[in-house]
């Protein structure tokens, strides 16, 4: 009479028999692994065992016994009442209930509940909450306004994709929509437009309009108090309505608007190609008067647009003009890694434009581009294509040192250049020997500049330098230069276009400037 055979065999041979059914339909070791949650070293083990041999081998009779099956039923109970639970809340509640746990690793918790969830069959569910609530009775006409903001990516009709954002305002007794889209995130000079363009739709101003506490209004909250940030705070004091913050956490105060907000992300904007914002903006009213304010309201059964013939009525009168916010041309701090952050990308710059810590770009968004300017000069120094994308690094291979050229050719150029100046060959050596971190950009430097001077200009330049242990290239030019004006020489004409475009590029190498006097005195 045959032994019993054990449960656990049993299951053993029906995985034996699984990784040899799901390897002949084609899947790989991976595959099978991930399929059957066991180690990718298992099934390569069970495909090289006939039956025979698997079930002669130790992996089939031997019987390992789970490290927390003394502790199923108080698991299985916990997810029975509790279903939402992780496997850390319940090795964390096992450690607080049985202070004699083993000390197992959490992917051995999480390998026991996983296999209770299955065995039971108790699926992991999002907990279940209840916040009461009750319908409010409708305010009454002009009374109350209510305002949000929302942001969705969207697609351009020749590919890739944008993120625009919208400001939304709703009357609250009428359901009247109004969307002002954007291409740009809010400011509060921004939102202070969008809201005068949506009085001049409606034809008037509520008493009372409802927001988040969003820093585009809020420079500061205590306590309920709240401190308006000094531009919307001068507005609300011109147009003349009440401000309502909502209570943090607190989304049904303001649940028209948060309606209207996903009604425009997910009726007007979802499935829409962009093309540009002017045209977005006139599709979206077109859309308001066609659908958002035209088609009868889920809750009121009533037509918004029908309803607003009466509550315009109530309104204050607006006679403002709306006027759209001037550029903005930031100031942004260049990061020692010559890049800039930019909602949260970085940009760079041109090697060398970082010198110090308060070393300032100016920044300005324009037409999907990132237009980067020196700060003193107001030169364009580096044009960026704007990513949608978060942690990206954005390159210019232009702003980063040439590699092309070895140093032995960068140094045989720029001895042949300087071939008649005797001390010309060790000066160079010395700066090497002085700055070999630096030893490329001293060479570039003095490569791009050293044809604009004289060989005899640049041989007193060579002998004043060498003589005062000045080994830079940059000091050498500056002395080049102070001789050349001494002898009041023209600055000789470059014809090789790549050196003439460089010369421009002094953001690369320039540091501190020196004061010309103290140059001067080298020769006095």
């Amino acid at each position: 009479m045959n032994a019993k055979i054990k449960p656990s065999h049993i299951e053993k041979i029906l995985m034996w028999n699984k990784v040899r059914n799901l390897k002949s339909l084609g899947l790989n070791k991976s595959q099978i692994s991930r399929k059957l949650r066991i180690d990718r070293g298992t099934v390569r083990k069970y495909l090289r065992m006939s039956e025979s041999e698997f079930l002669d081998s130790e992996c089939y009779k031997r019987h390992y016994e789970y490290k927390l099956k003394s502790y199923e039923d108080y698991v299985l109970d916990d997810l029975r009442d509790f279903p939402f639970l992780s496997s850390s809340q319940i090795h964390d509640h096992l450690k607080e209930r049985f202070p004699s746990l083993p000390k197992v690793s959490t992917k051995t918790v999480y390998n026991f509940v996983q296999r209770i969830r299955d065995k039971y069959n108790l699926p992991k569910e999002s907990e279940k909450s209840y916040r009461p609530s009750e319908k409010l009775p409708e305010e009454p006409y002009g009374e109350y306004a209510q305002v949000d903001f929302g942001e969705r990516y969207m697609t351009y009709v020749e590919g890739g994709h944008v993120k625009v954002y919208f400001f939304a305002m709703v009357l609250s007794r009428s359901r009247q929509k109004f969307i002002y889209m954007s291409t740009k995130p809010f400011t509060t000079a921004s939102a202070i437009y969008a809201h005068e363009l949506a009085f001049e739709y409606y034809g008037g101003v509520p008493k009372k309009i409802i927001y988040d506490q969003d820093k585009v209004f809020i420079s500061k909250e205590n306590l309920g108090d709240y401190l308006l940030t000094n531009g919307f705070r001068r507005f609300v004091n011109d147009i003349g309505f009440e401000v309502i913050f909502c209570r943090r956490g607190d989304p049904e105060s303001k649940g028209k608007v948060e309606n209207v907000v996903k009604y425009v992300k997910d009726n007007f904007l979802r499935g829409r190609k962009y093309t540009n914002i002017d045209t977005l903006n006139q599709q979206v009213i077109a859309w308001l008067e066609r659908t958002g304010n035209g088609t009868v309201h889920a809750t009121t059964r009533l037509i918004p647009s029908e309803e607003y013939l009466i509550e315009r009525e109530y309104l204050k009168p607006y006679e403002g003009i709306p006027t759209p916010p001037k550029e903005e041309i930031k100031g942004y701090y260049v990061r020692k890694d010559n890049t800039v952050n930019y909602h949260g990308n970085f940009y760079t710059v041109p090697v060398g434009t970082y010198n110090g810590r308060n070393t300032i770009v100016y920044l300005m968004q324009k037409d999907y581009k990132l237009h980067i300017f020196n700060k003193d000069t107001g030169k364009t120094i580096a044009l960026h294509d704007i990513s949608q994308e978060k942690g990206k690094l954005i390159k210019d291979s232009s702003h980063h040192r040439s590699r092309g050229t070895s140093f032995e050719e960068l140094e045989n150029r720029i001895k042949s250049k300087l071939n008649n100046i005797p001390e010309a060959s060790s000066y160079i050596e010395k700066i090497k020997a002085d700055k070999p971190r630096y030893y490329r950009d001293n060479l570039d430097y003095i490569d791009q500049r050293c044809l604009q001077y004289t060989m005899d200009t640049l041989s007193e330049a060579v002998n004043v330098c060498s003589h005062q242990d000045m080994y830079n290239g940059i000091m050498l030019m500056d002395v080049a230069e102070t001789i050349r004006k001494r002898k009041r020489e023209p600055l000789m004409e470059v014809t090789d276009i790549s050196v003439y475009n460089n010369l421009n590029l002094d953001s690369r190498f320039m540091p501190d400037k020196t004061d010309i006097n103290q140059y001067n005195a080298l020769f006095r």
